[in-house]
């Protein structure tokens, strides 16, 4: 298979892409005030409000647009928090000295305490009020609706090895969204490719509730998905042959499965050290196509 990989910001990168050459975008892109990349002051995930956050990702992805196909799919993997949520303590961010970096120092003033990553919003009793789940999923699916994509599915990916959480006011988070949009009311869709044995020993739709569990990754990005998840979307939403595009590659998950299934893929990773491991990935699971990192630079 060819596939076409940079490190690099990809609405950069996009323009050396054909117009309509694309056949099925798969991602995860980064969720709000979740993590710390260290992509730069204006990074995704970092808005000041999560309503902002939903309008750059939605641009984001409508900047994608004139590269699909008419028949081409889209699938999002997006996660929700809970308004004043701890989660992303800074310890996680510290040097392998346990000190923590200039960079860091500054990203950490913004915030309104030394241990979450939210901005400072002043909480008005309705939707910001500490312990209030955002449903940023929804509002994001919403806003892509609005402007004029068709939502085809959400899809629940649900953890069955999730660690549970501390908390002991609700119920442990064990899912998230995955969501299918396509531009046009017919696209492709492989169903048969992915169908999965019923009690009645026949083949059946898997329907939209996905058991698959976490896949740890070495390094340090602490947001991969698994092979497993990716490799039923590439195999129902493109034909083979066909080209995938990652514009949030992270540690290459998307281009592992692409070459195990016979799928082009065009990945990008703003993070020099996630793709280096990305390319060490790949090169580990193929050694016979093993590639080096200079060479893909070029």
């Amino acid at each position: 298979m060819e596939h076409y990989v940079k490190c690099g910001d990809t609405l950069d990168l996009i323009s050396e892409l054909k117009p309509s050459s694309i056949d099925l975008i798969v991602t995860s892109p980064p969720y709000w005030a979740k993590r710390n990349y260290n992509n730069g002051e204006h990074e995704l995930g970092s808005e000041d409000t999560p309503e902002e956050y939903v309008r750059v990702l939605v641009d984001f992805f409508d900047k994608l647009k004139p590269l699909l196909k008419p028949t081409a799919n889209i699938f999002i993997n997006i996660g929700d928090t809970y308004f004043g949520s701890g989660a992303g303590a800074w310890s996680k961010y510290l040097d392998e000295n346990g000190n923590v970096t200039q960079e860091q120092k500054k990203h950490k003033e913004k915030f309104f305490t030394t241990k979450p990553l939210q901005p400072k919003i002043k909480q008005d009793g309705r939707l910001y009020q500490n312990k209030q789940l955002l449903l940023i999923p929804a509002r994001f699916a919403i806003e892509m609706q609005n402007r004029g994509w068709i939502l085809r599915d959400d899809i629940i990916w649900q953890k069955p090895n999730r660690i549970p959480a501390s908390v002991t006011d609700r119920f442990n988070n064990t899912y998230e969204h995955v969501y299918h949009f396509a531009l046009n009311r017919s696209y492709f869709f492989d169903l048969e490719a992915v169908k999965v044995l019923g009690v009645n020993g026949h083949m059946k739709n898997p329907g939209d509730v996905w058991a698959i569990n976490t896949q740890p990754m070495r390094g340090g990005h602490t947001a991969t998905f698994p092979e497993k998840l990716i490799e039923r979307i590439v195999s129902c939403g493109s034909p083979k042959g066909g080209y995938v595009f990652d514009p949030f590659l992270g540690t290459g998950t998307t281009w592992v499965v692409c070459e195990r299934l016979k799928r082009n893929c065009i990945g990008f990773e703003l993070n020099p050290e996630f793709y280096k491991q990305a390319v060490s990935r790949f090169n580990e699971n193929f050694r016979e196509r093993a590639i080096s990192f200079w060479d893909m630079e070029d």
